[in-house]
């Protein structure tokens, strides 16, 4: 009678507990937390999601809590509170729209890029995102076109610092699926990603001729 022993030891890695999921992959392009602080980098292969989550994560652990996310809203707030009266007013919340965070302006739907062509030059393409998303929803968790003013609770055109921690906690309660109180990284939703369209090459008329001048 042949030992069963090895045959044993080839099927015990079986009965292991499987392991947890990997996190997801990293995303190079530009990426809003969830309080609406932009993440960018011009290299291909950053991680914009992993750079926010390990500073919004205090202790290292590998999961946030609703008060790292809160303290990681305060510290964002201080940074477009330039008077430091602890309000986001009309003129804060625009340079937030036009010099921090261009990307939350409503409407623009489609982002152009370039990359080389057949001809050594340079060659346009549109990024479409789905239909539905807009502002901060293209390049976030949660479809917020605009993470600050999103805040404003009592609607009196401003933000407070207590609106914001508030709103803090209502988007880790979105985020946090399994209410357990944290989360890890890879409970996080894929961020939206786009399609690519390449415009239309306009048509040359062989027999067309400049404007302003006459046949011979």
């Amino acid at each position: 009678m042949r030992p069963i022993l090895p045959l044993l030891l080839l099927l015990a890695p079986a009965a292991l507990p499987a392991k947890p999921p990997p996190p997801p992959p990293p995303h190079d392009g530009p990426f809003l937390s969830p309080m609406g602080e932009p993440f960018r980098s011009h290299q291909a292969a950053s991680d914009n999601v992993g750079a926010w989550f390990a500073a919004a994560d205090r202790n290292g652990d590998g999961a946030l809590t609703p008060v790292e996310l809160r303290e990681d809203s305060a510290r964002f707030f201080a940074l477009l509170d330039s008077d430091r009266d602890g309000e986001l007013e009309m003129v804060e919340i625009a340079r937030y729209e036009n010099e921090i965070a261009p990307e939350v302006q409503v409407g623009l739907q489609m982002r152009s890029t370039g990359f080389g062509d057949w001809r050594g030059g340079r060659q346009r393409r549109i990024l479409v995102y789905e239909r539905g998303l807009d502002g901060a929803g293209r390049y976030s968790f949660l479809n917020i076109p605009h993470p600050v003013m999103a805040a404003d609770a009592d609607m009196n055109r401003g933000v407070s610092s207590g609106e914001f921690g508030q709103a803090a906690d209502e988007r880790f309660a979105l985020l946090d699926k399994d209410r357990d109180g944290r989360l890890a990284r890879a409970e996080l939703p894929p961020l939206p990603l786009p399609r690519i369209r390449r415009p239309r090459r306009e048509s040359v008329n062989p027999f067309a001729r400049p404007m302003g001048t006459t046949p011979r």
